[in-house]
């Protein structure tokens, strides 16, 4: 006697919004994870950083010596081209970088009412 199979399974209303809201999360930490890599590239060119030969997954590693010891990041293999050559995401953040420079030094950041 031959089985029958199951009967797909349709998606209920409010599964189909918990996957639209993942969606969304996703695309916000995908967001946010290529900032931190163009912000670790910008780092690592300010201050001579080095990066270790790619691992399995294509990701590699950076470190920064600084005074106080060495930082270190881990970059996915999909943002590993931010950190060979700039674009304008790295750009961005450079200029963003030097904007304290451009206030008077004697006065503050920020005045109260």
């Amino acid at each position: 006697m031959k089985r029958a199979r199951p009967r797909p399974r349709s998606w209920n209303e409010r599964e189909l919004r918990l996957i639209d809201r993942l969606a969304v999360v996703h695309h916000k930490l995908d967001s946010a994870n290529r900032e931190r890599a163009a912000l670790i590239a910008y780092i690592s060119r300010l201050h001579a950083g080095r990066m270790t030969p790619p691992d399995p997954a294509g990701g590699v590693a950076v470190h920064v010596d600084t005074a106080a010891g060495q930082l270190s990041w881990r970059v996915d293999a999909e943002d590993t081209h931010l950190l060979a050559e700039p674009d304008s995401s790295v750009e961005t953040l450079t200029r963003l970088s030097f904007l304290h420079l451009h206030r008077r030094p004697n006065r503050p950041a920020w005045r109260s009412g």
